[in-house]
């Protein structure tokens, strides 16, 4: 009687995804997928030359977009296979995005005359709205990974 409830919620849960995965497509998950690893990649080793070299900027910031790189390898592949690691790793990308724009943008008021400056946090702020919609995103589709 037990595995026959089981059996009988699986196949209700399976017919669920099924039909939302029809009424709800995930091109925007695939598409975020595929350009996440390579723009990872970039990130990562644009932070480890970022470290090795002298900048006014606090090394703290090139170790959190370090992170941000390391997390979105698998949160790319997460994405493309529809896994509920991804899902977390979401939210620990919007978080980690988050402290970024936090510090990122007291250090670019502070240097904001300074003429050899080229710091802005006007990417890390695009970057925090991109991944807030991704966060609502994949909220909405929470039933389609398994």
């Amino acid at each position: 009687m037990d595995t026959e409830a089981k059996a009988h919620a699986l196949e209700r849960m399976t017919d669920r995804i099924d039909r939302e995965s029809r009424v709800l497509p995930y091109r925007w998950g695939y598409f975020q997928g595929v350009a996440l690893i390579p723009w990872s990649l970039f990130l990562v080793l644009g932070a480890i030359l970022d470290l090795r070299k002298f900048r006014e900027d606090p090394a703290y910031i090139s170790a959190i977009v370090l992170l941000i790189g390391v997390v979105g390898l698998p949160l790319g592949l997460g994405l493309l296979w529809k896994r509920k690691f991804a899902l977390v790793l979401v939210y620990v990308t919007f978080g980690l995005t988050l402290v970024l724009v936090a510090i990122k943008i007291p250090v670019a008021s502070l240097h904001y005359k300074n003429e050899g400056y080229i710091g802005s946090a006007f990417s890390e702020a695009e970057m925090l709205l991109l991944w807030l919609c991704s966060l609502l995103y994949y909220k909405k589709r929470r039933a389609q990974f398994r």
